[in-house]
């Protein structure tokens, strides 16, 4: 038991340091803003202050004892697999573009998250993508990377 209260007390007071950390940058950001509550400084304040109340709360209240299992390997597979994907994603971005990268990677995802079928996946990765494009590029009009086919 006292260990498990070390370690929570190890993240509590981690989890305070990075919240002070964010309060500071948002201290930092605080003279560029446009209202009290509107600029670069909110989000990094909000979320440091959430972090020192919750490291600070971690650290007075009594954690419970819990087991953890590693995972077996089928789970670890495909969280492998997701990562793998992820990174593949942010790796070809640039170089196809968007709109295919997101078709084929969400269509690796619902097969490796979700087990559907390859057809399922496809309609799926299909409707994501469809949504994605046309709620960011077509509505919103916000710039993504074309890729070397241009779309």
């Amino acid at each position: 038991m006292a260990k498990n209260m070390l370690a929570d007390r190890i993240a509590g007071i981690i989890c305070m340091i990075v919240g002070g950390i964010a309060i500071s940058e948002a201290m930092r950001l605080y003279p560029m803003r446009t209202g009290p509550l509107i600029g670069d400084h909110t989000m990094p304040g909000i979320v440091g202050g959430l972090m020192v109340l919750l490291g600070l709360l971690i650290f007075i209240v009594k954690g419970e004892v819990f087991k953890a299992e590693y995972p077996n390997r089928k789970t670890m597979r495909g969280m492998l697999l997701t990562l793998g994907l992820l990174f593949v994603y942010w790796f070809l971005l640039g170089i196809l573009g968007y709109t295919i990268i997101t078709l084929l990677v969400s269509i690796g995802l619902f097969i490796v998250i979700g087990n559907y079928s390859i057809i399922k996946s496809i309609m799926y990765g299909i409707l994501v993508t469809t949504v994605l494009y046309l709620l960011f590029i077509f509505w919103l009009g916000m710039p993504f990377p074309t890729g070397i086919f241009n779309i």
